[in-house]
């Protein structure tokens, strides 16, 4: 099956599902010669059971450790010896092993990375090794409060569930893991109807296609016992944990609504509006006028079923109650006053610009196309972006301002220092 959604002299997409159910889809950018290739897989640590916490981050890193045909060193050196780069990433909903390279060496992009997806052997001594250097990362973001009150925030918004453990999983869990246990969560995931394909750059959709079709050819027999995630109520109100640290670090937030609503396009700008820059609410009304905060901003998350909308803020702890009296003023005040058209448009302005110029780098867009497919089945077109951005006006943000800022809704994580 093809499908061509746009072509033009700037840019032709293109889409092919090849016989095995791999999907495939391509944006040739004529102006550039490399290529950002990616091979996407439909899983993450939302759909791990408890007691294997952080196996797709542990098995992302192993693949790399060795295959039926090339070592670790011959894995490294496959695409840096042309100029090359090779990478991976797990979140929670997916895991993403994608390549930089020049357009003339595709086919060594593409061989490589079926081949450690496909033909991983998990060599025992390299998992005894990795074991240990996984265990050094988990420990590394132990030592950083800001990750450290993230996974207690997340782990309270939503308890007993994957969205809520973090992505490298538990000292525990990462110490069990074992080479049976590796092959069977792949042979579980890392089929072809599961994953996606995605390039952006100078790249030939008939060339791609015609190389997966020859390397992307399924060695094992698929599982079929796939984890459910479920999720749990979550409680408002407040907790506190204590580290040897300098700062206060907090993060309050709540539960909001999935990605397919379409709340998300107010709720893009309203965050903007909070967190957008330099001339942002947060940072001008709470870092520059009262000099309470160094590091402060607002986020949001959405995933297929569910999301979360927070603001996070590191200050001394003697200003602490402050901030979060100046956090939660600034939320009231978008709930009580319409944003004023000036300050929307510029807000909007801003928010366009950044998506405009991230299509200038040809990884940020084969990542835009690949989350897309993830998440949304399809590919959205720049320009449907920044229409929906553009008409979302300021009684859009204020009504969504009033849904979602009620106080006794909001869940606060705060990270104190022990000495206090």
């Amino acid at each position: 099956m093809e499908v061509t959604d746009i072509s033009d002299n700037a840019l032709t997409r293109r889409e092919t599902v090849i016989a095995n159910g791999l999907r495939i889809v391509t944006e040739h950018v004529p102006t550039v010669r490399s290529v950002a290739l990616g091979i996407w897989v439909k899983t993450g640590s939302r759909y791990e059971p408890a007691e294997i916490s952080g196996i797709s981050h542990f098995l992302e890193h192993m693949v790399f450790k060795g295959t039926e045909t090339r070592d670790k060193y011959e894995i490294a050196l496959a695409l840096e010896s042309v100029g090359g780069m090779v990478n991976a990433m797990t979140s929670k909903d997916y895991t993403c092993f994608y390549a930089r390279f020049l357009e003339e060496h595709l086919e060594i992009a593409v061989s490589l990375l079926t081949d450690i997806l496909l033909n991983p052997t998990f060599p025992q001594e390299e998992l005894e090794r990795e074991r240990y250097v996984v265990l050094d990362e988990l420990r590394d973001a132990q030592d950083v409060p800001d990750e450290v009150v993230f996974d207690a925030f997340e782990s309270r918004i939503f308890p007993n569930s994957g969205l809520g453990r973090p992505v490298i999983g538990f000292e525990e869990t990462i110490k069990n893991f074992t080479h049976e246990a590796l092959n069977d969560y792949r042979r579980t995931h890392y089929h072809p109807e599961n994953m996606v394909v995605t390039a952006s750059g100078y790249v030939d959709h008939d060339e791609l296609v015609a190389l997966l079709s020859q390397y992307f050819v399924e060695g094992t027999q698929r599982l079929t016992n796939h984890f459910v995630d479920e999720l749990h109520e979550a409680t408002p109100g407040e907790a506190v944990e204590t580290r040897s640290i300098q700062q206060s670090h907090l993060i309050t937030g709540r539960r909001i609504f999935s990605l397919s609503d379409e709340k998300r396009w107010p709720l893009g700008v309203l965050n903007a509006v909070l967190s957008g820059g330099m001339s942002s609410r947060l940072f001008q009304n709470i870092r520059e006028a009262h000099g309470v905060a160094y590091a402060i901003y607002s986020f949001a998350n959405l995933y297929r079923d569910t999301g979360v909308f927070g603001i996070y803020l590191a200050t001394d702890p003697k200003n602490r109650h402050r901030g979060l009296e100046l956090v939660q003023g600034e939320l009231k005040k978008l709930t009580d006053e319409p944003i004023a058209e000036q300050e929307l448009e510029r807000v909007k302005a801003q928010y366009k610009s950044g998506i405009v110029m991230s299509e200038e780098s040809m990884e940020r867009r084969m990542f835009r196309l690949g989350r897309q497919l993830i998440y949304y089945d399809h590919a959205m077109d720049i320009d449907q972006y920044l229409e929906k951005i553009e008409a979302v006006n300021s009684a859009d943000v204020q009504s969504l301002a009033q849904e979602l800022f009620l106080s006794d809704m909001f869940f606060t994580m705060i990270l104190e220092p022990a000495n206090r």
